[in-house]
């Protein structure tokens, strides 16, 4: 994993990319904070997957139906 600044991965965004596969994911900073990640994308990726394992709502959605009543556990089946 490689740290890059948002100004270098503007003025790099080819060779960022091209390089992904040695590099792995590219967290993209902007004053020094965390503000992204660029990762490698090919055919075998689950996209769906890792939109949903960031997104807030989803585990929400998750929390709520592991606090309610009607939630069987996966030892009950």
């Amino acid at each position: 994993m490689k740290i890059e600044s948002l100004r270098d991965v503007k003025n790099n965004l080819s060779s960022v990319i091209e390089h992904l596969p040695e590099s792995g994911p590219v967290v993209i900073t902007k004053n020094g904070k965390s503000r992204a990640i660029l990762l490698q994308v090919d055919e075998s990726t689950d996209l769906e997957s890792l939109l949903l394992s960031s997104s807030p709502r989803f585990w929400k959605v998750l929390d709520d139906a592991a606090r309610s009543d009607r939630w069987t556990s996966i030892d009950d089946l």
